[in-house]
C-alpha cells in the first residue's frame, strides 16, 4: 500500500485514524491531535506537543448534562486534575489560572 486513497476526484493522500482506549472511555486519533471523553458529557481535544508534554485544546461539555454554571463549576473543581491526568504543559496551566481568576 502507498498511503494514498483513490477517491473520485482524485488520488489523495491516506490520513490513519488511531483508536485508543483510557480507563475512562475511547479516544479518537489523528497525528498528534485527538478527542477523548474524560467522564460522561465531558470530551477534551488534545494535541501532543511531541516533548512528553500536550496542550489541552478544548474542553466541551454535553448540553444534555451540564448548564452552563455546572460546567464552569466542574471546570473550577477538575482543571489540575485534567491538568495532571495529560500532562498539559505548564505555561498553559498558568494562563489558564490567571484567566480564571480574572473573571
Amino acid at each position: 500500500m502507498d498511503g494514498t486513497v483513490q477517491t473520485p476526484t482524485g488520488t489523495v493522500p491516506r490520513v490513519a485514524a488511531h483508536p485508543s482506549v483510557n480507563g475512562n472511555g475511547a479516544a479518537r486519533h489523528l497525528h498528534d491531535e485527538w478527542l477523548e471523553e474524560y467522564e460522561a458529557g465531558v470530551f477534551m481535544k488534545l494535541k501532543d506537543l511531541g516533548d512528553g508534554t500536550r496542550e489541552l485544546m478544548r474542553v466541551r461539555f454535553s448540553k444534555t448534562r451540564f448548564g452552563e454554571h455546572q460546567a464552569e463549576n466542574w471546570w473550577k473543581e477538575n482543571r489540575e486534575k485534567v491538568y495532571e491526568r495529560y500532562n498539559v504543559r505548564t505555561s498553559q496551566r498558568a494562563s489558564s489560572a490567571a484567566s480564571t481568576h480574572s473573571a
